[in-house]
C-alpha cells in the first residue's frame, strides 16, 4: 500500500487537532482583548487559567506538520518557505510575541502598567497570527502564488495578498474566536461569564457562516481548483453537509444555553471545515502541480517519516492526557496575581505551565 496518502493524512489530522486546540488559545486571546464591563477582570481570568495548562504545547501540531513537511516532501517544503516568506514570518513572529507576553505578564504583577502592556502583546499577536495562518492555506490553493514546475515566486512575492487570501484569514480568526467563545461558555464558573461568552459564541459562529460563504465565492475567481474539488468531490461534500448542520444545529444550542452540547457542534464545525479543505486541496499541496506524489523524496523516505510519527505519537498522545490531568484541578487558582499600590515586594505569581 503506498504510504504517501497516508503521510499526508497524519499531517491533515495534525492540522484538525491544531485547529481544534491551539486555535482556541488564539481565540482566546482574541477574547482578551475585546474583555470589557464590569465582568472585565472576571473574563481574562478565566482565559488566561482555561489555556494554561497546555497553551504552549498545542503547537506541537503545528512544528510537526513542518517537520513532516520538511521531511516528506522537501520539494513543496522548499517552494511553500519561499513563496510564503513574509506570511510565514508574520506568523511566527506573533507566535512568539503571544508565548513570551504571556509568560512577562504572569510575572510583571509588581507592575500594573507593564503587565498591562505585555497583556495588550499578548492579545494582539493572538489575533493577527489566525489571520496570516488562514492566509497561508489559502494561498496553497491559489496557483497564481506559485509557478507550475518551478519553485521561485510568480513574479511578486506579495501575490498571496488578494481578497481570497485576507477573507481565508479573517475566517480563521472568526472560526478560532467561535472555538475559543464555545470553550470558555463551557468553563465559566458563574452564570453571568457563561452568558457572555455564550453571546460571543453566538456572534462569532454567525459571522463564520457569513465569512465561509464569503470565502466560498471567491475561490470561483482566485482558486479554481479548490472550488472543484469543493463542488466535484464525494468526500468534500459529505463533509460540507457535516460542517452546515453542525454550525446550524451549534448555534441553536447556543440560543438555548445548552453549552456542552454546543462545544461538541462547534469543535465539529470547525473539524469539518478543516476536514474538507483537505479533501478538496488532496492531493496538491500547492496548487497549481505540486503533488504529494511529485513532491516527495521516496516511498522508502515516507515510509520511515510514517514509521517515527507513529511511534512519537505513543510518547506524545500520553504526555498530553497526563499535563491535562495534572494542570487540570490548577485552573481555579490564580494565574496573575495583582499586588496592592502600597505593597512592597511583589508574591511570586502562579507560572504557567509549558
Amino acid at each position: 500500500m503506498p504510504m504517501t496518502p497516508l503521510l499526508a493524512a497524519v499531517m491533515g489530522a495534525a492540522l484538525v487537532l491544531y485547529v481544534l486546540m491551539g486555535g482556541a488559545d488564539y481565540g482566546a486571546g482574541f477574547w482578551d482583548l475585546l474583555s470589557g464591563g464590569a465582568l472585565k477582570e472576571a473574563q481574562k481570568s478565566l482565559i488566561a487559567n482555561a489555556i494554561r495548562p497546555i497553551w504552549e504545547a498545542n503547537h506541537v501540531w503545528l512544528i510537526f506538520i513542518f517537520v513532516l513537511l520538511f521531511a516528506g516532501f522537501p520539494r513543496a517544503f522548499g517552494a511553500v518557505m519561499t513563496a510564503l516568506f513574509v506570511p510565514i514570518s508574520l506568523m511566527l513572529l506573533g507566535i512568539v510575541l503571544r508565548g513570551t507576553s504571556f509568560v512577562f505578564r504572569a510575572y510583571s504583577a509588581f507592575n500594573s502598567g507593564m503587565q498591562r502592556t505585555y497583556a495588550d502583546v499578548f492579545s494582539a499577536s493572538s489575533s493577527f497570527t489566525p489571520i496570516f495562518a488562514g492566509i497561508v492555506l489559502a494561498s496553497l490553493s491559489d496557483d497564481r502564488v506559485f509557478v507550475a514546475r518551478d519553485e521561485s515566486l510568480n513574479g511578486d512575492m506579495f501575490n498571496w495578498l488578494n481578497p481570497f487570501s485576507l477573507s481565508f484569514g479573517l475566517f480563521t480568526l472568526a472560526l478560532f474566536a467561535y472555538l475559543a467563545a464555545a470553550y470558555l461558555a463551557v468553563e465559566a464558573p458563574s452564570p453571568g461569564l457563561r452568558q457572555a461568552f455564550r453571546h460571543r459564541a453566538l456572534a462569532a459562529g454567525s459571522i463564520s457562516g457569513v465569512l465561509a460563504v464569503e470565502v466560498f465565492f471567491l475561490t470561483g475567481r482566485y482558486a479554481h481548483g479548490l472550488r472543484n474539488g469543493l463542488l466535484h468531490n464525494d468526500l468534500a461534500h459529505l463533509i460540507g453537509a457535516i460542517a452546515v448542520s453542525s454550525l446550524i444545529v451549534g448555534l441553536v444550542a447556543l440560543s438555548k444555553d445548552r453549552v456542552r452540547f454546543a462545544r461538541l457542534m462547534v469543535a465539529l464545525f470547525a473539524a469539518a471545515i478543516v476536514t474538507s479543505w483537505v479533501s478538496a486541496q488532496y492531493p496538491y499541496l500547492a496548487r497549481p502541480d505540486m503533488t504529494i506524489f511529485n513532491s516527495a523524496l521516496s516511498e522508502n523516505v515516507v515510509r520511515d517519516v510514517l514509521y517515527a510519527s507513529i511511534a512519537g505519537a505513543v510518547v506524545l498522545f500520553p504526555s498530553l492526557a497526563l499535563l491535562l490531568y495534572v494542570f487540570k484541578d490548577q485552573r481555579k487558582q490564580p494565574l496573575f496575581v495583582e499586588m496592592p499600590p502600597a505593597a512592597g515586594l511583589a508574591k511570586s505569581p502562579t507560572s504557567p505551565s509549558e
